[in-house]
């Protein structure tokens, strides 16, 4: 199955799976996108939302599913900024602003019991 999404022109520099909620895409234009599945055509998706909150391009995502906290779910993104940002689905903002790397951020985990493991290219 090919699932189409409606990119913007800057290049697409990581993507997530949402469960059943969406597709959330990161990339050098400073944003994530969330995209929900089209109404009326199953392989293809829109734009929903758009997050801004980086300085720098946005990497690496994942997936928080949804809770009492986050009702529609949640995202987390790292950036180029060295910064990790906890995202509400619901309202489209940063609920958390996370500091400590000294370099970009390359990799984001949720586990299970709902904590956020970052990796960066730090010495």
């Amino acid at each position: 199955m090919v699932c189409l999404l409606r990119f913007t022109p800057q290049q697409v520099r990581g993507i997530c799976i949402c469960g059943d909620a969406g597709i959330a895409t990161s990339s050098r234009d400073r944003t994530v996108r969330f995209w929900t599945q089209h109404p009326e055509k199953k392989h293809e998706y829109v734009l929903s939302k758009t997050l801004v909150g980086h300085s720098s391009f946005v990497g690496p995502l994942a997936w928080i599913p949804p809770s009492d906290r986050f009702p529609e779910g949640g995202l987390v993104s790292g950036g180029m900024d060295t910064l990790v940002l906890l995202w509400d689905l619901h309202k489209g903002e940063v609920v958390e602003t996370m500091k400590g790397h000294t370099s970009q951020v390359t990799g984001l985990a949720v586990d299970n019991n709902g904590d956020i493991i970052s990796s960066s290219m730090d010495w």
